[in-house]
């Protein structure tokens, strides 16, 4: 690892974090452009990179990432149905609600998918969660729902709802019954979706 890369306490990095430690060496760009080259550096996009010797060891930090590639983010959709256990299956594509624009980032480590949501859907049901990485944004489990039912599975009538859910996406029913209703009513309060209306009339029907 080159002795500046050392300094990071984090496995991300941004250029204007490293320009201060570079003394009498103004290129900038020609010393990022040699550690990509070099596999010392991978970049994620043009200002943001991971160091790489920092993740050989440890899980690349998915979810804080996340939060700095694009933003403002929050964590959402599959992604976070997978954290709370929701869903079975494993998921490969970082999912995020933005209040910007939708964007996909493809990288050496994997997709970081962004859904843009307005404002009032945006504000309400984010946690905040730490890990090795630090703290980062993710959706309520009732949040994380709502956004995937009003994106996903908009048009379904209420009863194929239901069966879009437990049958479709695998969600167990117990898991859904434990939800809190009252979170989830003020969700559907700021969304104000359709889909999401129907998504609290099935669960209180459970």
């Amino acid at each position: 690892m080159h002795p500046i890369l050392r300094f990071s306490k984090t496995a991300y990095v941004k250029s204007q974090n490293l320009k201060p430690l570079l003394g009498n060496y103004t290129n900038l760009d020609d010393f990022i452009s040699r550690l990509v080259k070099s596999g010392e550096l991978i970049r994620l996009k043009n200002g943001f990179f991971l160091i790489a010797e920092k993740i050989e060891d440890s899980p690349v930090p998915f979810e804080k990432i996340a939060n700095l590639l694009y933003g403002p983010s929050y964590i959402s959709f599959e992604w976070a149905l997978s954290f709370y256990n929701m869903i079975p299956e494993g998921v490969y594509v970082v999912t995020s609600a933005s209040s910007n624009k939708s964007k996909i980032f493809t990288t050496p480590v994997g997709t970081f998918d962004y859904f843009y949501l307005s404002h009032h859907r945006y504000s309400i049901g984010i946690d905040q969660k730490e890990n090795e990485a630090g703290r980062y944004l993710i959706a309520t489990p009732e949040k994380a729902l709502a956004d995937l039912i009003h994106f996903k599975s908009k048009n379904l009538e209420p009863k194929d709802l239901l069966v879009d859910l437990i049958e479709a996406r695998r969600i167990d029913e117990d898991n859904l019954k434990n939800l809190n209703k009252k979170d989830l009513l003020k969700i559907a309060d700021n969304y104000r979706s359709k889909a999401v209306k129907n998504l609290v009339y099935v669960l209180g029907m459970l």
